[in-house]
């Protein structure tokens, strides 16, 4: 009799702990829109399942930045691995319902679980999606910088003084830029790349030219420049942090830029005088290509709209901070321009 009892008191101390280690059993909880659970514990392992937000995880055991979780593929039991980046540890009981995983075709929804999930973080990091680090962006900008400026300078010509105005006006530019990606961490990395624009420059030169026999008797007038432009060509190498803002991403970037620039303006002016009584007088300029190179700083915000597994559009907003300075070596001044400026636009990203 008194071995039953001890048996029986056995028995009854093995289940209190079974239940007490059950009541102890560590959960999380996904708190992203949708979060990879993976077959083993690496960013390049095969995904399993892809599991939703407010799913609940029963977990086997923790190894590093990884939880080894339990899950269901249809009838047959298995085991998994999600990084800590997209769960939070949670005392709630596991969903009933096993978690199917993804097909490749497309299946109708199925109804919305009577429990509310938590509501994610505002800026929660990014969420890890099949191990795509590598991404390349092309796009068009539109530029709003605008840039004026009025060189003037005189000569001596027939023992007085010829004076010129030269009146540039540099118009907004349109970008055609191109980078490639790298995320070092879950949420942050570098981007190379450069961008093209092209701006048109008009100018107004106004002249007064002495009179070869009659003094303080200038000759005045205006000519227009033609094909004039500034091209530059940005290199930039920045630094970016990703917010997962649900359906779009924010990339908050910025970092240094090298300039390389070419102004297309006045070189020389050239006067030629007419018949006598030399009431007028002719003037002409010719044109030239000036290099000027610098280095600057640029930074700006890219929203991201995903359409498919690796690839999406983006919208974008930068400023880039440079300026161009086009020294003539002859007796025009040099001119110098305000390069880059605030711009934005959209395009194409792609992701590997």
């Amino acid at each position: 009799m008194k071995r039953r009892i001890t048996t029986l008191l056995a028995l009854v101390l093995i289940v209190l702990a079974a239940v007490a280690f059950a009541g102890n059993a560590t959960r999380v909880k996904v708190k992203v829109q949708l979060a990879n659970v993976r077959k083993s514990a690496e960013m390049t392992a095969p995904v399993l399942i892809q599991v939703p937000q407010g799913t609940i995880l029963d977990v086997v055991e923790k190894i590093g930045d990884w939880y080894k979780v339990t899950l269901s593929l249809g009838a047959a039991p298995g085991t998994g691995f999600i990084h800590s980046s997209v769960v939070d540890e949670t005392a709630e009981a596991a969903a009933p319902a096993p978690i199917a995983a993804p097909a490749a075709a497309p299946q109708a929804a199925r109804p919305a679980p009577a429990r509310v999930p938590e509501r994610a973080p505002a800026y929660a990091p990014r969420e890890e999606t099949s191990a795509k680090k590598i991404f390349i962006m092309v796009g068009y900008q539109v530029g709003f910088q605008k840039d004026s400026s009025t060189l003037d300078y005189t000569e001596t010509i027939y023992q007085e003084a010829a004076s010129y105005s030269l009146a540039y006006n540099v118009a907004k530019g349109n970008t055609i830029d191109a980078a490639v990606g790298y995320y070092v961490g879950p949420s942050w990395g570098v981007k190379v790349g450069a961008s093209l624009t092209s701006r048109d420059v008009a100018d107004t030169t106004s002249f007064s030219i002495p009179h070869p026999l009659w003094m303080n008797t200038p000759r005045t007038g205006s000519l227009a420049g033609a094909g004039m432009a500034v091209k530059e060509t940005d290199l930039y190498l920045d630094l970016f942090y990703t917010f997962n803002l649900g359906p779009v991403t924010a990339d908050l970037y910025g970092g240094p830029c090298y300039v390389l620039s070419t102004g297309t303006i006045a070189s020389a002016i050239t006067v030629t005088e007419s018949a006598y009584p030399y009431s007028t007088v002719s003037v002409s300029q010719a044109s030239a290509d000036f290099k000027s190179n610098k280095f600057g700083f640029n930074a700006g915000l890219s929203l991201g709209f995903q359409l498919g597994s690796g690839f999406g559009l983006y919208l974008d907003a930068r400023y880039l901070a440079a300026t161009g300075t086009y020294a003539t070596g002859g007796s025009i001044p040099d001119l110098s321009v305000t390069l880059g400026g605030f711009r934005a636009g959209g395009g194409l990203k792609v992701m590997f």
